[in-house]
């Protein structure tokens, strides 16, 4: 499926800014609709709470919040002004929980691309996580991080490969995306659980066949971990995107041991897309 609607989560952070500036980047690229999503968390005063609360102080805390999501709105709208396609340029604001309200829109989008760190207005400033939004929404998701610098973009990406499902996932998610690459670099790390061996075919070849032009290269993991195996070859190879699959086993022991997906979003230099 071509990219042509693109979902960016913007709260109007550096982060939130690295993110729409890759999506615009897209969306020229493409010709794709950009929605810019404002997620946002603002409760209203409790009632037992307000009650003891002076309505003048009550109304000022409801106009700040206003003010605040509409000085987002109006940030983006400023950074996407120049748009050669203003009328694929979209906005909505709507208040729930980060995670569950941008997967619920990221259903229907193509891709969904969020800054690193970003958070949730009100609540406490929620961070985003793009590894649970993947996961519910069903569909990719890509983390720019907040210092990556889009004039240092080319046109080779790399794939991070075991076999496994969540890959293949990735890999479809994105075909359309690789086939617009100069070179995609198949990587796999040695840790004794990849599933690559089948008769006949090779990841190589499915990409071939999409008119991908393909490099393999093998890592050993020489005491490293796979996350690090992988960020250490994209370090050298000097990439500017990264696609792999989400962990394939329960988030809830990633959350305490760590794993390949989260050392990978956490430390990556270059924009990151994974599925689920």
């Amino acid at each position: 499926m071509p990219i042509k609607n693109l979902l960016i989560a913007y709260g109007g952070s550096e982060s939130s800014d690295a993110a729409l500036d890759f999506a615009l980047f897209m969306h020229d690229k493409y010709d794709a609709h950009v929605t810019g999503l404002l997620a946002h968390n603002f409760a209203p005063v409790n009632q037992i709470v307000g009650s003891w609360i002076p309505e003048d102080v009550r109304d000022s805390i409801k106009q700040a919040q206003a003010q605040t999501i509409k000085n987002i709105e109006a940030r983006f709208k400023q950074r996407t002004a120049s748009s050669s396609a203003p009328d694929k340029i979209h906005w909505i604001s709507k208040r729930g929980e980060g995670d569950e309200t941008v997967a619920r829109y990221a259903r229907l989008y193509d891709l969904t691309i969020l800054g690193r760190y970003d958070a949730v207005h009100g609540e406490d400033q929620q961070e985003l996580h793009p590894d649970m939004i993947a996961m519910v929404s069903g569909r990719p998701v890509m983390l720019v991080p907040r210092e990556f610098d889009m004039s240092t973009f080319n046109e080779h990406a790399v794939v991070a490969w075991d076999g496994k499902r969540a890959s293949s996932r990735a890999l479809a998610d994105v075909m359309q995306i690789l086939k617009t690459k100069s070179l995609v670099t198949i990587i796999t790390v040695a840790d004794g659980h990849a599933e690559l061996s089948l008769p006949d075919m090779n990841v190589e070849t499915a990409l071939q066949r999409h008119g991908v032009n393909t490099k393999r290269v093998n890592l050993e993991r020489n005491g490293k971990s796979v996350g690090d195996c992988i960020l250490k070859f994209v370090e050298q190879a000097q990439p500017r995107l990264l696609v792999m699959g989400a962990y394939e086993h329960s988030k809830f022991r990633q959350s305490i041991v760590g794993g390949v997906t989260s050392t990978v979003l956490r430390k990556a230099k270059v924009p990151v897309i994974i599925s689920h």
